[in-house]
């Protein structure tokens, strides 16, 4: 799981006048230069209104056009209604003037960006409806706002000593931007729109607030500071003030987390049934679904195509089995996997990154570094995340792993490993940087289904380049993990879609053969019923792919080349299924003509 707060380009205003708007008919070199310039200021507009996002992507705004003073230095829009109609209107505002392109008229890649900013607003649009107010959760029990606050101080980069200056402004906002979070959530629970886990969201709280002012999150910023070239007495100074921000405001900020969770953990307006248990619940959940998978496929669709893969994994299990019984035979009686031999992140890493050329493009920058997560993170069971570097400086990937976390010799430790680093998110975001221009595609393009599934897909992969195991063994894990995620994936759907409740979860999954207790088919209820449609970026994007290289595959037989199928699914850019598929058929056209 990458840990990055993105802002959404939609919410922004392009401050810009086009003449040849509206004009009947327009010179297409115009139009191309034109939707550039807009495309741009949008991402300029986003940067100026978002200070986290700035700092996270820029180490040198200036050298982009960005006004640094216009920045103001909070954690971003309230959640009060005047903030929330004003990032509806300047959406509006935004969308209106995009509308007045003329695609035809664009060149092949700005088509691409055309299509991807067109998809992620046209569903903006429709969730901007009234029907769903306060709909969204804000503290959901996976990526709530109360996880997302300590791997943004925890991860926070500090290059010079006005970023100091600015991340204690940044601390001393915390309270005031949780409590209009709370506001929000306390009026959701007033409209009976309340939808939180809010046993497990104290559960998070509470440690953080018993680490208290011995937070390794403090600690990480203060080591930072000491790691400026600054006097003694001026390093001194700031390490206080980042402690008196962070047991005035951070702090205090989690105990109002804590207890007004306290407050919903009984109350009659905590929905603890799925979405589809509010008035438009199931028009609601969707519209996010097809946010979360990058497509226009409806619920019924991606119902069907999980029931099509559970099907081909089973089958595909029970060839492997058949074929190779002994081989299987640790997955199949529950015991231990033989180890891959690692005995470190970075040995797989090394191992990977010398192999994959074979597969994959090569790029210029794969320079990576390694740190361990924060403690109060670690504990949340992460085995391992990537933080997205900035788009100027030295663009070293940054790494964090769970010292505390699986055995590095596990295969569930290489397949993470994998994901988070070479050939996945590592590789896809050095091969983004490098080789897509928009700035806008780079930054502000959230379609998490082609992020996170291309980085299942590239997990998978990667397993052609472990040599340690029985190719067995591995090719079986891989066809089970995926087989139950997609069970995961249709009891979503029926919890907040269907409406089942957790007797009929636990029936379902019983019906599929796999058998839950009690309690455990409480917990998979919980899990899924908090956070709705979040793992469908992962599995339905990875299944998006396999269907595309299946299709490659076929159409080209002894022609099929895999890096150059990659280069395919990798050169639009971060992108909804329809232009990948747009790029996956220009690979197998051009091949079929070769």
């Amino acid at each position: 799981m990458m840990r990055i707060r993105r802002v959404s380009a939609l919410a922004c205003t392009a401050a810009l006048v086009f003449s040849l708007l509206g004009c009947q008919s327009k010179d297409p070199a115009q139009e191309q230069a034109a939707f550039d310039e807009f495309m741009e200021q949008m991402f300029v507009d986003a940067m100026e209104s978002d200070y986290t996002t700035a700092h996270v992507y820029l180490q040198d705004p200036s050298a982009y056009g960005i006004d640094a003073d216009a920045i103001e230095v909070n954690l971003g829009s309230r959640f009060d209604e005047a903030s929330m109609q004003a990032a509806e209107d300047a959406f509006m505002e935004t969308y209106a003037e995009f509308q007045q392109f003329d695609r035809e008229l664009l060149s092949e890649e700005q088509q691409d960006v055309y299509d991807i900013y067109a998809f992620e607003a046209d569903l903006t649009e429709q969730l901007y409806d009234d029907k769903f107010d306060y709909y969204p959760q804000l503290f959901e029990s996976m990526s709530g706002l109360q996880f997302q606050l300590p791997s943004l101080f925890s991860d926070w980069e500090i290059r010079s000593e006005d970023d100091v200056k600015d991340l204690i402004l940044l601390l001393n906002d915390v309270k005031p931007y949780v409590d209009s979070a709370l506001d929000y959530t306390r009026t959701q629970e007033e409209k009976g729109l309340l939808m939180v886990d809010a046993r497990s969201v104290m559960d998070y709280c509470e440690g953080i607030l018993n680490s208290g002012t011995d937070s390794s999150i403090l600690s990480a910023m203060q080591e930072q500071v000491a790691a400026l070239d600054l006097s003694e007495e001026a390093t001194r100074s700031y390490q206080q003030q980042l402690a008196d921000a962070f047991s005035g405001s951070f702090l205090p900020a989690y105990q109002d987390i804590y207890d007004t969770m306290a407050e919903f953990r009984d109350s009659e307006n905590n929905n603890t049934l799925g979405l589809a248990a509010f008035p438009n619940g199931k028009e609601y959940y969707a519209l996010i679904l097809q946010q979360s998978i990058g497509s226009n496929q409806s619920v019924e669709d991606v119902q069907a195509m999980m029931d099509s893969a559970f099907e081909d994994h089973l089958t595909e299990l029970q060839t492997i089995m058949f074929t190779d019984m002994e081989g299987v035979e640790p997955l199949i009686n529950g015991e231990e996997l033989p180890s891959t031999g690692y005995t470190s992140y970075d040995a797989i890493l090394q191992t990977v990154s010398a192999r994959m050329s074979e597969d994959f493009p090569e790029v210029s920058n794969l320079n990576y570094h390694i740190e361990d997560m924060n403690e109060e993170i670690a504990s949340d069971g992460i085995a391992a995340y990537f933080n997205i570097p900035s788009l100027d400086g030295d663009s070293i990937k940054q790494m964090r792993v769970n010292p505390d976390g699986a055995d590095p010799g596990s295969l569930s430790t290489y397949l993470t490993v994998s994901h988070e680093g070479f050939p996945g998110h590592m590789y896809q975001y050095a091969y983004l940087y490098e080789n897509v221009d928009s700035n806008y595609v780079k930054t502000l393009a959230n379609v998490s289904a082609y992020v996170e599934g291309y980085a299942v897909y590239a997990e998978y992969e990667s397993l052609h380049y472990l040599d340690t195991l029985n190719e067995s063994l591995t090719a079986a894990y891989r066809e089970n993990e995926l087989a139950s995620y997609c069970l995961y994936i249709q009891a979503d759907i029926g919890i907040h879609y269907e409406g089942w409740d957790v007797s009929e979860t636990q029936d379902y999954f019983n019906e599929t053969g796999i058998v839950l207790s009690d309690a455990d088919a409480q917990l998979v209820y919980d899990q899924l019923q908090a956070n709705p449609a979040a793992f469908q970026p992962y599995y339905v994007g990875y299944h998006e792919f396999a269907a595309l290289r299946e299709k490659a595959e076929e159409a080209l037989g002894d022609r099929f080349e895999n890096k150059a199928f990659n280069e395919a699914i990798l050169e639009s850019g971060i992108a909804p299924f329809s232009v990948v598929e747009r790029h996956v058929d220009a690979y197998i056209a051009a091949a079929q003509e070769a």
